[in-house]
């Protein structure tokens, strides 16, 4: 299942620490007030902003799972005390074209697997014979399934980045209470 969380966190930079340099930005560790939040990916224009010492907001997407060594996040965006603001809207659109291509694939596949699997099981269990077309709207069922869970995904994407601003609120000590001591 895909469960993440859109967050606004504040507070005071403490640093910002690169712990692994990726090809389309970094994943750092970022203290605020005292806390790290840990394996946070971020644009490499958004590294360069964050200081020292600046107020900032930051507007995170973080997987919330209960294998506290799993979870990861995303920073979105950030808004200064001084009111510079900062988004990557570019993965307003991405992340859901890339879900939507996911969900055509994940429709081709079980469609073209699911049609011999249903005859076979329908066939063997000797519950009756089915008929070419219901064969074919069971798999059509069992494909918009694996197609929707992605499609899903995307919605909540597409829904959640519209408005940062009405992101819940989390304090920087129960963000980061969120993550394996092995990575602080």
């Amino acid at each position: 299942m895909i469960k993440f969380d859109c967050t606004k966190v504040s507070g005071k930079v403490d640093y910002v620490k690169v712990v692994h340099q990726m090809s389309k930005g970094v994943k750092a560790n970022v203290s605020l007030d005292g806390h790290v939040i840990p394996n946070m990916q971020m644009e490499t224009e958004f590294f360069e902003e964050l200081d020292a010492g600046d107020q900032v907001t930051l507007y995170t997407i973080f997987k919330n799972s209960k294998q506290r060594d799993k979870n990861f996040g995303v920073l979105y965006g950030f808004k200064k005390s001084d009111g510079k603001k900062a988004f990557a809207t570019k993965y307003r659109w991405q992340v859901p074209l890339s879900l939507a291509v996911y969900a055509v694939i994940a429709f081709s596949v079980v469609f073209v697997i699911g049609w011999p699997v249903t005859i076979a099981l329908l066939r063997f269990s000797g519950l009756f014979m089915p008929s070419i077309a219901e064969v074919t709207t069971i798999a059509l069922v069992e494909a918009s399934l694996a197609g929707g869970f992605y499609l899903w995904g995307a919605s909540k994407m597409i829904n959640c980045t519209a408005d940062p601003e009405a992101w819940k609120t989390m304090d920087p000590a129960l963000l980061s209470g969120r993550f394996s001591k092995l990575y602080k």
